[in-house]
């Protein structure tokens, strides 16, 4: 059983990238008749490959494996998008709650400052929480 629309997804991987089927099938390290047989949907990708495919493309591999949306943005990259959009509407919330008289561009420097700081955390640890909010009054003091 070979996973729907599979073919057609690798497909446009490929014509994203502007690689011909050969050019593709080398930078996957497969022939290209065997590249062939993946995009006709003849076959599934095996893990290995559809690692290769994320690494080299940067595509959502679910996206690959699944269809979905038309974006094909990667896992990591929307969550570091809803990150900074949590990060900035939080420091919104205690500039407003505490009645802070911050300056927009110190606004942002704070926003840009726990950004960087969730950046260099634990993806795993820190994609479903809440922003902190004593992290975030500590550094509003900082630039207030």
């Amino acid at each position: 059983m070979t996973v729907e629309g599979l073919g057609h997804r690798l497909s446009a991987i490929r014509r994203q990238a502007e690689l011909s089927q050969e050019e593709m099938a080398e930078r996957l390290g497969i022939s290209r008749s065997a590249y062939q047989y993946y995009e006709r949907g003849e076959r599934d990708l095996t893990g290995s490959l559809l690692l290769k495919v994320f690494r080299l493309f940067d595509v959502d591999p679910l996206w690959v494996l699944e269809g979905g949306s038309e974006n094909r943005v990667s896992r990591r990259e929307r969550e570091i998008s809803q990150a900074y959009r949590k990060i900035g509407l939080a420091v919104e919330r205690r500039i407003e709650d505490r009645g802070l008289p911050v300056a927009p561009a110190k606004k942002w420097d704070a926003i840009d400052f726990l950004f960087f700081e969730f950046l260099q955390s634990e993806p795993a640890v820190v994609v479903d929480t809440a922003p902190d909010t004593q992290r975030i009054d500590s550094v509003l003091r900082l630039v207030a």
